[in-house]
């Protein structure tokens, strides 16, 4: 699952809107190798880590509070979830503040 991520990360990175950065980093030194996106904007910070497991965490979190705006775990058993996932994870983190 890890390969997957990795290849859905950089085409997502790719196309990020303005305003949006991101920083992929690749741990594979464990018995459960896994990667994350750091994600930055003005307001938000957002992170998603995936296993080689299928195993992921996703958090945002807003820059002044330090509120946690979003926060999803779980297991990825296949490169559509995982799409769909980095997709709301997105959404998410672009939402307009209220």
């Amino acid at each position: 699952m890890l390969n997957t991520f990795y290849d859905l990360a950089k085409e997502i990175m790719g196309r990020l809107p303005a305003g949006i950065q991101a920083e992929l980093t690749i741990a594979p030194n464990s018995d459960n190798p896994s990667a994350r996106i750091d994600f930055d904007t003005r307001e938000r910070l957002g992170r998603i880590t995936c296993w080689d497991s299928g195993d992921f965490y996703a958090e945002i979190i807003d820059v002044e509070s330090g509120d946690d705006l979003y926060e999803q775990r779980g297991e990825a058993a296949s490169a559509a979830r995982l799409s769909a996932l980095l997709q709301s994870f997105l959404s998410s983190l672009a939402a307009p503040l209220s």
